[in-house]
């Protein structure tokens, strides 16, 4: 059940971050237009 743990936050900081990495690229995108 540990083990499993550590995956999921470790996936869930990953999602977290490729979300912001997302949401940033789509604001810069909506700010050039």
């Amino acid at each position: 059940l540990k083990e499993w743990r550590a995956v999921a936050t470790r996936y869930e900081k990953t999602a977290a971050s490729f979300l912001g990495v997302l949401c940033l690229a789509a604001t810069a995108d909506w700010l050039r237009r």
